[in-house]
């Protein structure tokens, strides 16, 4: 591998990227899928808590959600962590490590630790929300990961704390979550969040898969078990007959930017006048099965470029907000607007 020397028997890692380019099958197993498919929708509770604060800051900030329908049964348990701003990696500091390349480096950084306990933060997380989910409580005895489950350590009191808020039932927020695998190798997510009567939070986020040999389209491979928001070094590749970067606008700002539009006019499905959403609909640009031979156009000089086409994730959106909207109508749930 690249950038790793051996010294006095430990492998240490130096610099930061790339994480995993060729050695997918030396990594450890972990998922950054969703952890439900299709619809899931209930009352919201969340918690957070800090963690080994040095220097004046307070250290990491542990979240955990949890979303429990109106039968009483939890539907989503997640625990998240986000590392302290004065990380002494620069590259991670203030970065959610579920879904970004942090697992990765954790894999490298410190080799033998993860080896030894084959696992890395979203395992030791994942397998504690599955044992909530099978028991249906919060406020049982967990089995943890041996030697990995320290961030879970630190946030575990949160489940005693949002157990007795659901028995309770002091929420006063309703949770909408879609997500849908769309087969080339990208699942949608949106989880849209309602408090009187109004959407206070809608974030959209396109997770690749696992497994490189699951993503259909060449130049995302290297972005497997990544999010598209939460990697820290992710970047669409080129569209077909581009030789420059074809949208100005991040995945990370694209969302962000559509979050406050609809928390903004109450509709998920107007986003109009955002940031390329006109120019030519070339649909799913990451199916290659879907994409037209020849590719969009060829540019021949700077002075020649043509408008940009529509970004690809805003038809991935529409097909999963179009799945909620219809769930907050026919609930009711939203103010009529005047």
């Amino acid at each position: 591998m690249e950038n790793v020397m051996k010294w006095h028997g430990k492998t240490h890692w130096l610099g930061c990227m790339p994480w995993a380019r060729d050695i997918e099958d030396e990594l450890l197993d972990w998922s950054a899928q969703p952890q439900y498919q299709g619809l899931v929708k209930g009352h919201y509770y969340s918690g957070t808590t800090h963690f080994s604060g040095r220097w004046g800051h307070h250290g990491h900030t542990g979240l955990l959600e949890v979303v429990v329908d109106d039968n009483d049964r939890i539907v989503f348990v997640e625990f998240n962590e986000k590392t302290m701003e004065n990380y002494y990696v620069r590259y991670f500091q203030g970065v959610w490590k579920r879904r970004s390349e942090y697992g990765f480096f954790q894999n490298f950084h410190d080799k033998i630790r993860s080896a030894k306990s084959g696992a890395v933060t979203a395992k030791c997380c994942a397998h504690v929300e599955q044992q909530i989910l099978k028991s249906q409580r919060l406020d049982g005895q967990y089995d943890l990961i041996s030697g990995a489950s320290f961030s879970v350590k630190n946030m575990l009191h949160l489940t005693k704390e949002l157990d007795g808020k659901i028995k309770r039932k002091e929420s006063d927020t309703l949770y909408y979550g879609y997500a849908e695998n769309f087969g080339y190798g990208i699942t949608g997510w949106l989880q849209v969040r309602v408090k009187d009567g109004e959407i206070i939070d809608c974030f959209y986020d396109e997770i690749m898969a696992d497994h490189s040999s699951e993503i259909m389209y060449d130049e995302l491979k290297e972005f497997y078990r990544l999010s598209k928001y939460h990697a820290q070094g992710f970047e669409e590749p080129f569209a077909a007959g581009w030789d420059r970067e074809t949208w100005l606008v991040d995945f990370k700002t694209l969302s962000d930017t559509l979050n406050a539009r609809v928390c903004e006019t109450q509709d998920l499905l107007d986003i109009e006048g955002l940031p390329h959403t006109d120019g030519e609909d070339c649909g799913r640009m990451w199916d290659r099965e879907s994409r037209p031979d020849g590719g969009i156009v060829h540019i021949k000089s700077k002075l020649d470029l043509p408008p940009r086409p529509r970004h690809p994730s805003y038809n991935n959106y529409l097909q999963i907000a179009r799945h909620i909207d219809e769930e907050l109508k026919k609930d009711g749930v939203l103010k009529e607007r005047v």
